[in-house]
């Protein structure tokens, strides 16, 4: 998990929701409790903003709509829910998904060594539940490296 704080109490989703409109921090939610979200750096932000503007150019055209930063993506089970760096999805829009979506088709997470393991292991079996993922993209500028992971036909 992240680094950060966890708050004790349990929450619900819609508790969660409403906590983070109000919040000058982002979490995540992990089965009912808060997980504070580190500052990223600089050249993080770089990146995503870079393939943000990548897939807009090339994917909005096509039917999708293209999130950074500050949208959340659900899991099915609905006790995981996460900020990608950048997704995109074909989800409609509708006033119950405003805040979260829960058919990404491709999540990039541009990640730093305090969210490595998070990233890789956590996230990578959270997001490999959903079943419209088509994609997850990691990028580690540290090493200046990129891992794609893609589901296949079966």
């Amino acid at each position: 998990m992240r680094n950060g704080n966890r708050d004790t109490k349990t929450l619900t989703v819609e508790e969660y929701i409403q906590q983070e409109l109000v919040s000058e921090k982002r979490h995540e939610f992990i089965n009912g409790q808060l997980i504070e979200m580190p500052g990223e750096k600089d050249i993080n932000n770089e990146i995503a903003g870079l393939i943000y503007a990548y897939l807009l150019v090339q994917l909005r055209s096509k039917g999708f709509q293209i999130y950074i930063n500050d949208v959340k993506v659900g899991v099915p089970d609905k006790t995981k829910y996460y900020y990608p760096d950048v997704f995109a999805t074909r989800e409609p829009r509708s006033e119950q998904n405003q805040y979260i979506k829960y058919e990404p088709e491709l999540i990039v997470e541009v990640i730093s060594p305090s969210t490595h393991i998070t990233d890789t292991v956590d996230k990578y079996i959270a997001y490999t539940a959903i079943p419209s993922l088509k994609y997850y993209l990691i990028i580690e500028p540290e090493t200046v490296y990129a891992r794609l992971y893609s589901q296949n036909a079966e």
